[in-house]
């Protein structure tokens, strides 16, 4: 029994190792605590911060771009254009000098300048960082129609959009009641119904009302067109009625064509 307090004071000292030991682990997990929470908290500032910075930015591009005349309109370029005034185009595009160029209402000025009588199509675009381009494509001169002070010049669609003292090189020559836009707009169907080739070779197209259209040839030859009703049948019909010799040729009748 005398080796007894000797047991007891090592157990007694082997307790308070593990309670120290113990004592270390449960300081080193709140050290470790204290360190995710920390760094919890600056991934929590920095997120916000660069929250905050992102849209600080995103508010200073907006006001950029739609509040300021950093990026406005300093410059609007035309192109395309040979009938219509550039000047009378810029007129109709209605941009006040420096209007941001992000707010600007291109179909708005793209209706706006197709309002021109020459105009066909518009395309208007952004070019950055302050020019505003409008490219248009002009109507296609298609027959020139006899007026008492010269003549009008119509499209394809029988679109009057030009006038001329005389008859512009290469174009035919419309006689049809001054005033009457539905027998131009026929006009214009016809001749495009017609076949690019058989097309060059007319001369003069007349007509006193709706149903009495009639083509002349270069050299004479007279096509009785009647309406422009059917004229896509009616144009298949001519070409090969035209090797039939003749000097009129009336397809009025697609179905049942003469020739005299």
């Amino acid at each position: 029994h005398g080796d007894r307090p000797g047991r007891g004071c090592a157990r007694s000292a082997r307790r308070v190792v593990a309670v120290m030991s113990t004592m270390t682990q449960i300081g080193d997990a709140t050290e470790r605590i204290t360190v995710r929470r920390r760094r919890s908290r600056r991934r929590r500032w920095l997120l916000g911060g660069i929250v905050v910075l992102v849209m600080a930015l995103l508010g200073a591009g907006a006001w950029v771009l739609f509040g300021s005349n950093v990026l406005g309109v300093r410059s609007v370029e035309v192109s395309g254009n040979r009938i219509a005034n550039s000047d009378d185009i810029r007129r109709l595009a209605e941009v006040p000098n420096g209007t941001p160029l992000a707010r600007v209402d291109l179909p708005a000025i793209a209706t706006r300048v197709a309002g021109l009588p020459a105009v066909g199509t518009v395309t208007v675009a952004r070019s950055w960082p302050n020019t505003l381009s409008i490219a248009v494509t002009e109507r296609a001169p298609m027959f020139a129609i006899e007026t008492p002070g010269g003549y009008w010049i119509a499209d394809i669609q029988g679109v009057i959009f030009q006038s001329a003292a005389e008859v512009p090189s290469g174009l035919m020559v419309a006689s049809v009641p001054t005033g009457d836009p539905r027998l131009v707009r026929d006009l214009g169907s016809v001749l495009g119904a017609l076949p690019s080739e058989l097309r060059s070779r007319v001369q003069v197209v007349s007509a006193e009302t709706a149903d009495s259209i009639t083509l002349r040839l270069k050299g004479g030859t007279r096509i009785v067109w009647g309406s422009a009703e059917h004229s896509a049948l009616k144009a298949q019909v001519i070409v090969p009625l035209l090797k039939q010799p003749g000097s009129v040729y009336d397809v009025s009748a697609p179905s049942n064509p003469i020739v005299r």
